[in-house]
């Protein structure tokens, strides 16, 4: 990739808009389109992403043992509002389901992996 190239895609990766990419690229919007459409360039662009978000998910993972914390002693204090108590315990059940759906997902995904390989 050229030195454009690669400020062109650091400015798709924290600008809000393809326009505002280009111009912090300081390139034109065409410009920046036909670097969309080069099959190196998407490749590129794709993998840094991939790491946008697998960062961004590591941190709201370490985010969720303290936030569950939270809502458990929301939950277990008597002298809070019911319906805070309920609101919270509404939110760790929510929230709980949910984490054990995705996990036995992933489990079964990496289950037919296996199966695949043999």
């Amino acid at each position: 990739m050229t030195p454009k190239q690669q400020k062109a895609l650091v400015a798709l990766l924290t600008q809000p808009t393809k326009e505002k990419a280009a111009a912090a690229a300081g390139i034109t919007s065409k410009t920046l389109r036909n670097y969309l459409d080069d099959p190196e360039f998407q490749a590129e662009y794709r993998k840094a992403f991939a790491g946008l978000v697998e960062n961004a998910t590591r941190k709201v993972q370490q985010t969720l043992e303290p936030a569950v914390a939270v809502l458990k002693d929301i939950m277990e204090d008597s002298g809070e509002n019911g319906q805070v108590r309920v609101t919270a315990a509404r939110s760790v059940l929510e929230y709980g389901l949910r984490m054990t759906e995705q996990l036995d997902i992933l489990e079964r995904i990496k289950a037919l992996e296996e199966e695949v390989r043999q």
